[in-house]
């Protein structure tokens, strides 16, 4: 078995068990590469966290998926959800999109999302009946193309941070002028 595969099958225990306390409120396991299988398997846990931290835990769009319908179940909003450094592209961006209106807090740094992915995230934060608290983007592929996006729906985004991406001053200054001073570009 692959050190993944064993770190997979280690949560798929946990989850057997019922090995998470109830007070536990908030799971972080960076650098663990769990993968989709292990992200499946927590979904099924995912009511028992407010707060759930996988960075760069090698989850793709498949376990963006997993997570994602189980988020659509819950009683309560997710209070934060970071899949920095996870490979989810434009696919699991797009697949994101369908359930922030159960996520206060999105960190998605360094998710090789490119315009393509940010469209449909901006779509829904636009139809957002309360603002998320914080969505990040920084260091994916975004460019001049994805401001105008951006623009249109920072006025729903408590605080956004793009830093690392490939806007001009152009670009920076169209979402600056929507943003009321709430987004971080550096």
């Amino acid at each position: 078995m692959s050190p993944s595969e064993n770190e997979s099958v280690g949560i798929l225990q946990c989850e057997t068990n019922y090995y998470f306390d109830e007070h536990l409120k908030s799971l972080c396991l960076f650098f663990n590469k769990i993968g989709d299988l292990g992200a499946s398997s927590l979904a099924r846990c995912l009511h028992k966290f407010e707060k759930l931290e996988l960075l760069e835990c090698d989850i793709g769009s498949e376990g963006v998926r997993q997570l994602g319908d189980s988020v659509l179940q819950l009683k309560t909003p997710l209070k934060g959800l970071d899949l920095s450094m996870n490979k989810i592209g434009d696919v699991g961006a797009s697949l994101l999109a369908c359930y922030l209106h159960n996520i206060d807090e999105l960190v998605l740094l360094g998710c090789r999302i490119g315009n393509e992915g940010l469209r449909p995230l901006c779509d829904s934060v636009q139809q957002l009946e309360k603002p998320m608290k914080s969505l990040d983007l920084s260091y994916n592929h975004l460019t001049d193309e994805s401001a105008e996006s951006l623009a249109r729906c920072v006025h729903n985004i408590s605080d956004l941070r793009v830093w690392g991406n490939y806007f001009s001053e152009a670009g920076e200054n169209l979402i600056r002028s929507k943003s009321r001073g709430k987004v971080m570009f550096k």
